[in-house]
C-alpha cells in the first residue's frame, strides 16, 4: 500500500503537512511437493488426521515454511510553515523528519522462528537566512576609484546556512532453531545480534564578507550502549526492563562515541587590487584544517589501548602580479605598450584593404563621363571650384591651425572647443587691429582648451590654436619607446606557496566531547589548537605534561608527523613582441619524524624528500668520451679531485668540539686522527656533486641548497618569423621553441639512529665497525640526482602556404645519479633528432571522378526529354550528397635517430666504463584516407634498426611493421 497524504485542515490557513507513506506486506508459503513414489504420507492426509486445531497447527509450522516481510516508511515529513521574507531559525519548515521499520519472520522445518527488525528515524534541519549584507560605505557619492574598496565593504551579521542531521539505526536478529532429534521437550539455545547506532552532524558556512569565506563541518559517530542480551519482553521480562534502562541512560549522554571528525575551510582575497595604486596586484589566502578522533580497542579486562587522534592543515598563498597593469600608470610607459601591442598583421590588412578601395574608386572616377561642364578627373563644375578657391585663401597659411574670433567677458574664462585631437598646442591671440597679445589658457582635453580674461573688462581675440608635431614622428621618442618595452619585458610574475602539515597520535586517552571533539575540564583536550591544526611536534609534550598518553612499553605505536613546504615561481618575459620566454621554479622539501613518547628521552627518527630546480647547463655539452679514452669526462674529475677540499671544510666545522658522553671518546676533543669526516660520505660529495654539476656556487655546505639558491628553468617561443617580409609569402607560420629543465632530488632519506647532536644539523655517528664516534650529519643519504632535459633544444615548426607542414626537433636528456653507497656515479644520456613532415589533400578522388552514364529517353511533342523528374531530382540530391563529402587523404612522415649510453664511472678509482647504450633509427610513414561517412582506410609502415653500444651483450637488430586496416564506424 502506498499512500501520499495532506493534514493541512488540521494546522492554521496556508500551512501545509506532508509526508509520503508506504506500508507493503509479503507473504510466502513453501509446501513440500508430493512424491507419488514416496511412501510418506502427504500433508492434506497428516492435517486431516490430528485431532485438533493446534495440532493441525503444530503439523503445519514443521512442514511449511513461511517467510513474512513487513515494510513501513515515512519519508521527508514536513511542515510548511514559515516567515515570509526572512526564513527564522525557529521556523517548522526547516524541519524534515523520516523514519522507517522492516520486518522479517521466518518459519519452517528447521526454525522455530527467525526474527530481523531493522528501525531507521532521522531528523533534518537547514535554515538559510534570506538578508541584506550591512553596507555602510555603499552611499559615498565619489566617483573616485579611491573609495571602491570601502564601497564594496559588506559585512554578514548571519550565516549562509546551518544545517544539522540525526539519525539513529538499530538492529536486532532473533533466531530460534528447532531441535529436529527431540520435538517435545528438547530447545536450542537462543541466537541473536544487536546494533544500536547514533550518527550526528553538523554544517556552518559563514561568508563574513565577499572576500572572507568560512566553512565548518563536524560529524560524530556513537553507538547506543545496550546490555548484551535477548530483547524479548514476552520471554524475558526482567532482561528487557534492564535493557530499557541501559538504552535510555546511554541517549541521554548522546551514546558512547565511536568516532568524531571535523574540517574547517578558510579563504580570504586581499582586496589590494581595489586600491588604485594596486590593482596590478591579486593576492588569495587558504586555510584547510581536519581533526578525527578514532575510539581504541579494550582488552578483556577492561584496560583501555588509547584512542588515536590526527589532523592536518594546509596553508596556501597565491599571488600574482599583472606588471603591464603596473606599467601603464605612468603615461609614457602606457603609450608605449599600445604601441607595441599593436597587431602589425590586422594594420597591414587594413592598408592593404584601404589602398585597394582607393584604386577602384580613382578607376571609377577616371571612367566616369565629363558632362554637364563638370571635370572627369574631379567631378565638380567651375561654379564649384571657384567656391572652393575663394574658401582656401581665407584660411590661414598652416591649413593644421584652427582660428576663431570670441569675446570673454571681464574676469572670467571661455571654453573653446578646437577638435585638434592633442594636448600639446601652441596658442596665440589678436586683437581686433591684429596685433598679437598675450593669452592665458589651459588644457582641459585633447578637444578643448579654456582661454582666460584677468582684465576689468570685456575683451575680443582672434585665438590661433595649431598642435605640435606629434612624439610618435621624432625619432628620440621612438628610440626611447624601444629602450623602454625592453626594460618592461617582465609582464607578469605567480607564486604559490603551500605549507602541509600532518599529525597522528595514538595511545591518547581522553574521550570527546559534545563540542568541537573537546572533552571539558580545566584544559580542554585535546584542545582547539589541535582541532583547528596549529600544532607541531611540541605537542606530544604538552599532551605527556597532562597524562594524555598511554605510557605503556609494550605498545610501541609511536607519534608520526609530516611537514611539507612547497614554492612555485612563475615569470613571464616578453623582450620583443612574439617573443615569449616562461620562466620557472620549484622547491619541495618534505620532512617526517616518528616519535617515540613512550620511552625515555623520546627517541625520534626523521624522513624525508627533497627536490629543486636548478642550472647545470655548463656541463651538459660536455663530451662524454669513448672506449678508446676511457669515456673520459672533465667534470667528473673536477668532482673527483674536489672531494678533499670540501672534506676539510666540513672538518672545520667541528674544530673544538668533543665526542659524546656515551662514546669510547668521551670528553676528548675531535681531532681527525681518531675518525674525521669520511671523504666519501655525503656531508662531502653532496656539496661537491652541486659545485661540479650545477650553477649553484661552491661556496656552500649544505646538503639540502636554501631558497637563496633556487635557480630557474625556462621556455622560449618565438612565432615572429613568419611575419617578416622574406618570409610571410612563403609560410602561414613559423614557431622556434626551447624548453630547458633540471632538477636536483634527493629521492629519500632517513636519519641515523646512533646520531647524537653536537650543533645544529652537526652530530656524531657511532661507527658499525669500530665503535668509535664519527662526525657526521643526521641524515643518512643514500643517492642524489640531476635530471636535465631539452626538449627541445631547439625545435621549428613550418607551415607552407599549401599547408604542407614540417618539424625539426633536437633534443637532449641527461640524468646524472650520485650513490653514497656504492661510491658511483652513474652518467645516463640521450640525444634525439626528429624530423616530421605532413601534408593534407582535400578531396582526393582515389578512384577517380563520379562520372555517371547518361540514360536515353524520347522526346516529347515540346522537345524536351520523356525522364521522370523526379528521378532527376533524386539523381541531383545524390550528386550533391557526394560533392559535400570531402575525401581528405592525410599522409604523415616522421624520421627519428637516437643515441643512447649509460657510463659508470667509480669515484674511488676514478674509472669509467659503458654498462648499456644504443643508436636507434626509426622511419614511419601514416596514410588516412576517408572512403565514405562511415568508412576509414588508413596504411602505415614503421622500421626502426638498433645498433648496441656493447656488442658482448646485444647484437643489431631491424624491425619491420606495415600494414592497412580499415575503420568502419555506424554512429557517423
Amino acid at each position: 500500500v502506498t499512500a501520499n497524504f495532506e493534514l493541512g485542515k488540521f494546522f492554521p490557513d496556508k500551512a501545509k503537512v506532508s509526508a509520503p507513506l508506504y506500508y507493503s506486506v509479503t507473504k510466502e508459503k513453501t509446501k513440500p511437493k508430493y512424491n507419488p513414489l514416496d511412501t510418506d504420507m502427504e500433508l492434506d492426509d497428516a492435517l486431516e488426521a490430528m485431532g485438533s486445531k493446534q495440532e493441525r497447527d503444530s503439523v503445519e509450522s514443521i512442514a511449511i515454511t513461511k517467510v513474512t516481510n513487513t515494510n513501513f516508511s515515512l519519508s521527508n515529513v514536513r511542515v510548511g510553515i514559515q516567515t515570509k521574507g526572512h526564513p527564522m531559525p525557529y521556523d517548522p519548515a526547516n524541519f524534515s523528519f523520516s523514519y522507517s521499520h522492516s520486518h522479517s519472520r521466518t518459519t519452517g522445518e528447521t526454525t522455530v522462528y527467525e526474527n530481523e527488525d531493522n528501525w531507521n528515524g532521522s531528523m533534518a534541519y537547514s535554515w538559510t537566512p534570506v538578508y541584506k549584507s550591512w553596507e555602510p560605505f555603499k552611499k559615498i557619492k565619489s566617483k573616485s576609484k579611491w573609495f571602491d574598496i570601502a564601497k564594496r565593504f559588506g559585512l554578514n551579521y548571519l550565516p549562509q546556512n546551518i544545517t544539522f542531521n540525526t539519525d539513529i539505526k538499530r538492529n536486532y536478529y532473533e533466531l530460534q532453531q528447532r531441535d529436529v532429534d527431540n520435538l517435545l521437550d528438547s530447545q536450542l539455545p537462543l541466537t541473536f545480534s544487536e546494533q544500536f547506532l547514533w550518527n550526528r552532524d553538523f554544517s556552518l558556512r559563514w561568508d563574513f564578507t565577499k572576500n572572507l569565506r568560512m566553512t565548518f563541518q563536524s560529524a560524530t559517530h556513537s553507538e547506543i550502549e545496550e546490555p548484551y542480551t535477548p530483547i524479548n519482553k514476552d520471554l524475558y521480562p526482567d532482561q528487557y526492563t534492564a535493557w530499557k534502562d541501559s538504552v535510555w541512560t546511554s541517549i541521554k549522554n548522546f551514546g558512547e562515541p565511536l568516532d568524531y571528525s571535523q574540517t574547517f575551510t578558510a579563504s580570504y582575497h586581499v582586496p589590494l587590487n581595489l586600491i588604485p595604486i594596486f590593482d596590478w596586484l591579486t593576492t588569495d589566502l587558504s586555510y584547510n584544517s581536519g581533526y578525527r578522533w578514532i575510539r581504541g580497542t579494550d582488552l578483556e579486562d577492561g584496560t583501555s589501548l588509547g584512542n588515536t587522534i590526527s589532523n592536518n592543515r594546509t596553508f596556501t598563498v597565491n599571488g600574482s602580479f599583472n606588471l603591464q597593469k603596473l606599467y601603464d600608470h605612468i603615461p609614457f610607459l602606457k603609450k608605449t605598450n599600445e604601441r607595441f601591442n599593436k597587431n602589425l598583421t590586422n594594420t597591414q590588412s587594413a592598408k592593404k584593404k584601404t589602398t585597394t578601395t582607393s584604386k577602384a574608386q580613382t578607376k571609377k572616377i577616371d571612367t566616369k563621363d565629363t558632362t554637364d561642364g563638370k571635370d572627369a578627373k574631379d567631378g565638380k563644375n567651375d561654379k564649384e571650384k571657384a567656391a572652393d578657391d575663394k574658401q582656401k585663401a581665407q584660411l590661414p597659411k598652416n591649413k593644421n591651425t584652427f582660428e576663431k574670433e570670441i569675446v570673454i567677458k571681464p574676469d572670467t574664462f571661455l571654453v573653446v572647443t578646437h577638435s585638434k585631437k592633442s594636448r600639446r598646442l601652441i596658442v596665440s591671440a589678436k586683437d581686433k587691429e591684429g596685433k598679437s597679445m598675450p593669452v592665458k589658457y589651459k588644457v582641459v582635453d585633447d578637444n578643448k582648451i579654456k582661454v582666460f580674461n584677468k582684465t576689468d573688462s570685456a575683451i575680443t581675440l582672434k585665438v590661433s590654436v595649431t598642435p605640435k608635431e606629434p612624439l610618435d614622428d621624432k625619432v628620440w621618442y621612438k628610440t626611447a619607446q624601444v629602450i623602454a618595452r625592453g626594460l618592461m619585458m617582465v609582464r607578469n610574475i605567480n607564486f604559490t606557496y603551500r605549507n602541509q602539515s600532518a599529525m597522528s597520535l595514538p595511545g591518547f586517552m581522553p574521550t570527546i566531547g559534545k563540542a568541537f571533539g573537546q572533552r571539558g575540564g580545566d584544559i580542554m583536550s585535546p584542545g582547539l589548537d589541535f582541532a583547528f591544526g596549529l600544532t607541531d611536534e611540541d605537542y606530544v609534550r604538552k599532551a605527556r605534561e597532562n597524562d594524555w598518553l598511554l605510557m605503556n612499553d609494550n605498545v610501541a605505536t609511536p607519534v608520526t608527523t609530516n611537514l611539507t613546504k612547497d614554492l612555485q615561481l612563475k615569470m613571464t618575459l616578453e623582450p620583443a613582441r612574439d617573443l615569449k620566454i616562461d620562466l620557472n621554479a620549484s622547491r619541495t622539501a618534505t620532512d617526517a619524524k616518528s616519535i617515540q613518547y613512550m620511552y625515555e628521552g623520546t627517541p625520534t627518527t626523521r624522513s624525508g624528500q627533497f627536490t629543486m630546480t636548478t642550472i647545470s647547463i655548463g656541463t651538459a655539452f660536455e663530451s662524454m668520451g669513448n672506449a678508446t679514452d676511457g669515456y673520459h669526462s672533465t667534470t667528473f674529475e673536477k668532482f673527483s679531485r674536489s672531494l678533499e677540499g670540501f672534506r676539510n671544510r666540513v672538518e672545520a666545522q667541528y674544530a673544538g668540539a668533543t665526542y659524546p658522553a656515551n662514546s669510547t671518546l668521551a670528553g676528548q676533543t675531535f681531532d681527525p686522527a681518531n675518525g674525521g669526516v669520511g671523504l666519501y660520505s655525503a656531508d662531502v660529495m653532496i656539496p661537491a656533486f652541486l659545485s661540479s654539476y650545477t650553477s649553484m656556487g661552491g661556496n656552500s655546505l649544505e646538503i639540502f641548497p636554501s631558497l637563496s639558491r633556487l635557480l630557474p628553468n625556462w621556455t622560449i617561443r618565438y612565432s615572429g618569423l613568419g611575419k617578416l617580409s622574406p618570409f610571410k609569402e612563403l609560410f602561414k607560420s613559423v614557431n622556434i621553441n626551447h624548453t630547458y629543465k633540471s632538477i636536483f632530488t634527493i629521492g629519500s632519506y632517513a636519519s641515523f639512529s646512533t646520531w647524537q647532536e653536537y650543533m645544529g644539523d652537526l652530530g656524531f655517528i657511532t661507527d658499525a665497525t669500530t665503535n668509535t664516534p664519527v662526525p657526521n650529519s643526521m641524515f643518512n643519504i643514500s643517492t642524489a640526482s640531476i635530471n636535465e632535459q631539452f626538449s627541445p633544444l631547439l625545435g621549428v615548426d613550418v607551415t607552407l602556404q599549401n599547408n604542407l607542414t614540417c618539424k625539426v626537433e633536437y633534443r637532449s636528456t641527461r640524468v646524472v645519479n650520485l650513490s653514497t653507497t656504492r661510491v658511483q656515479l652513474n652518467e645516463n644520456t640521450s640525444h634525439d633528432w626528429v624530423v616530421g613532415r605532413g601534408y593534407k589533400i582535400n578531396d582526393f578522388k582515389l578512384f577517380g571522378g563520379g562520372n555517371h552514364r547518361k540514360v536515353k529517353g524520347g522526346k516529347n511533342s515540346s522537345g524536351k526529354d520523356n525522364n521522370n523528374n523526379q528521378t532527376q531530382n533524386q539523381t541531383q540530391n545524390r550528386a550533391g550528397n557526394s560533392r559535400n563529402l570531402n575525401h581528405d587523404l592525410n599522409l604523415r612522415f616522421d624520421l627519428s635517430y637516437r643515441k643512447q649510453a649509460n657510463i659508470t664511472r667509480d669515484i674511488a678509482t676514478l674509472t669509467s666504463s659503458a654498462s648499456s647504450g644504443n643508436t636507434a633509427f626509426k622511419f614511419s610513414f601514416n596514410a588516412d584516407y576517408t572512403l565514405s561517412k562511415l568508412m576509414t582506410l588508413s596504411f602505415y609502415y614503421d622500421q626502426q634498426t638498433n645498433t648496441p653500444l656493447l656488442t658482448s651483450s646485444s647484437y643489431p637488430t631491424t624491425t619491420r611493421d606495415f600494414g592497412m586496416s580499415m575503420k568502419f564506424s555506424l554512429t557517423r
